[in-house]
């Protein structure tokens, strides 16, 4: 299988860690609202302070442009 970064050059891959979920999902949606973008589930990491949520952002295309880009894995 490619790596992610060799089958979608111009999407890139945003982690984003809060103290909380839903500072996290408020910044994953801001972010959603630039560059139409899918967002994985947040998630926490055992012996880790705060929550993760990571998505991926295509910046050849608006939001408005419809539909999601294909990076696989869950979208939420």
């Amino acid at each position: 299988m490619e790596s992610f970064e060799q089958t979608r050059p111009r999407v890139v891959r945003i982690q984003i860690t809060a103290d909380d979920t839903a500072t996290a999902q408020e910044a994953a949606q801001q972010i959603g609202e630039l560059w139409l973008s899918n967002v994985l589930r947040p998630r926490r990491t055992p012996g880790e302070d705060g929550v993760r949520i990571e998505l991926h952002a295509d910046l050849d295309r608006r939001p408005g442009d419809g539909g999601y880009p294909d990076v696989g894995g869950p979208t939420a």
